[in-house]
């Protein structure tokens, strides 16, 4: 099995998922502020998806094929 790294269209996902999530957190915050932490939550882990796909893929263009 090859290993390949995440694609842009799934590290664009992330990031648009998790500003989404953060975007409806502030929303949820002044109502609810049970909901507004797990979306939060939810947020800084679909970032934290995104950020490492675009890292993975910096790194791996630099990297010649065996």
């Amino acid at each position: 099995m090859r290993y390949e790294p995440m694609s842009r269209r799934t590290a664009l996902i992330s990031a648009l998922t998790g500003a989404i999530l953060a975007i409806a957190g502030l929303v949820a915050r002044p109502t609810n502020i049970t909901v507004a932490v797990i979306l939060f939550l939810l947020a800084v882990m679909a970032l934290g998806l995104a950020a490492y796909g675009a890292l993975e893929r910096l790194v791996t263009r630099n990297q010649r094929p065996r």
